[in-house]
């Protein structure tokens, strides 16, 4: 795959050496993170942000012949957020396609890939036409896999947890000003002090996804203009 200047990529951290962070990005081509690419300001300890085999999110930096320069720093929120979300749907349809085909999962993947950029987009575009499902699933196994894409169509429900905290005298007030929203596909659910758990459905992931995303690159902005500490947990 040939990455760009500005491209978002999910990258497995490698090792730490000296002041530099290798990863592996999904091609298994290499790329290095320096220190002050991992967070603004000094770092106390590495390992809040990065150790050997975790996921991370970064941004292209600069591209030679067979190396990349990476960003952790320069990732927001709202691009970590969208970039976990497609891995995670990725994996999901990578579990269906195995528990269903065993063996022969790889080969089906394999010929899939080959006109659809994930497992997830073949999912979703089966889910509205069925005849992809015949295309490329063997006679025996399209049965089993056109329930899944069925369920599928019956909705997703996405949620996240997210953190805030303000420490200004009217902090609680902000918060609750923060959380304001009136879309009703958006429930927002407090939990405790400065955790909300929010859920959003929709017949449609992306479109899901993309809703959440949204709210959340609102409530970031918000909480930064407040001066709040912020942060996103998966439900």
């Amino acid at each position: 795959m040939a990455y760009q200047e500005g491209d978002l990529v999910l990258c497995t951290v490698e090792k730490i050496e000296g002041t530099t962070v290798f990863v592996k990005l999904p091609d298994n081509s290499q790329g290095t993170i320096v220190f002050s690419e991992i967070a603004p300001g000094r770092i106390r300890n590495i390992r809040e942000y990065v150790m050997p085999n975790k996921k991370i999110v970064c941004k292209v930096l600069r591209v030679s012949s067979n190396h990349m320069d990476l960003s952790l720093r320069r990732v927001s929120a709202k691009e970590r957020t969208e970039i976990m979300d497609q891995f995670k749907q990725e994996m999901t349809s990578k579990s269906a396609l195995n528990s269903i085909l065993k063996d022969k999962a790889k080969e089906v993947e394999d010929k899939i890939l080959q006109n659809f950029s994930s497992l997830s987009e073949f999912f979703l575009k089966a889910r509205d036409d069925e005849k992809i499902v015949d295309k490329y699933i063997p006679k025996e196994f399209v049965e089993q896999l056109k329930k899944i894409t069925q369920k599928r169509k019956k909705g997703v429900e996405i949620k996240k947890v997210v953190k805030m905290k303000c420490l200004a005298p009217d902090g609680i007030k902000k918060i609750k000003e923060i959380f304001s929203e009136n879309d009703e596909q958006i429930q927002i659910t407090y939990i405790s002090a400065g955790n909300f758990q929010i859920n959003i459905k929709d017949e449609d992931y992306k479109k899901a996804n993309q809703k959440m995303n949204d709210f959340l690159a609102i409530v970031e902005k918000k909480g930064k203009q407040n001066s709040c500490e912020y942060s996103i947990e998966d439900k």
